[in-house]
């Protein structure tokens, strides 16, 4: 069975891109935000100029002048990388599905040494949607050959989307902290993504 990883704020860690730490990690919500209403507007654009802008934003209200970042030099959190060995090793497989075009996301997963681990990696506006809308998750299963998957994210907004589209879904409350009542319920849901690895281990089988 797959298991599918959002990348950014996910797997990498978007703290590492500036001080204080909540800057970024508000830019990386807030270009979601921004993709959302492209979508609605049916608009078409790409991920990085809208966390560039999430970004610039971001420090203006902190009366900050604006920076430039280098996205692909975000690290993998400490418990990533035993936590996708562990999964490869309970069977799984394990696949990539982020906002990001491919190549710059293939370029920030082998600079934070975790590449190895993914059999794929797939960019959700290549099928013409951005996440959390369902069209981005069936696209990805349809891409893998597959008919179901896990779908891991510390963003509360792409588990719900994944649940709707019928996914089974784990949420990493990292940095999220607090699930909306109101969303379906993740079916598994842990600190950090080791703790969320162990739940779908334990997991009965489809």
């Amino acid at each position: 069975m797959w298991v599918l990883f959002d990348l950014n704020g996910t797997l990498l860690d978007p703290a590492a891109l500036l001080d204080p730490p909540e800057i970024p990690i508000a830019a990386l919500d807030e270009a979601n935000m921004m993709a959302m209403v492209t979508v609605l507007a049916g608009r078409e654009t790409t991920f990085k100029p809208l966390f560039e802008a999430a970004l610039r934003r971001g420090l203006e209200r902190a009366g900050r002048e604006p920076v430039e970042v280098d996205l692909s030099s975000m690290p993998a959190y400490p418990d990533v990388p035993d936590a996708l060995q562990a999964l490869r090793d309970g069977g799984f497989k394990l696949a990539v599905l982020t906002q990001s075009a491919v190549e710059p996301s293939e370029l920030a997963l082998t600079n934070a040494g975790v590449r190895e681990h993914f059999e794929d990696v797939i960019s959700a506006p290549a099928s013409g949607a951005f996440k959390p809308e369902d069209l981005a998750y069936r696209a990805a299963l349809e891409k893998l050959g597959a008919t179901d998957a896990w779908f891991v994210a510390g963003h509360w907004w792409d588990v719900a989307g994944a649940t709707f589209a019928g996914l089974k879904t784990a949420w990493v409350s990292r940095t999220d902290l607090a699930y909306p009542v109101a969303m379906p319920e993740p079916h598994v849901r842990g600190a950090d993504v080791a703790a969320v690895a162990r739940a779908i281990l334990k997991s009965p089988s489809p």
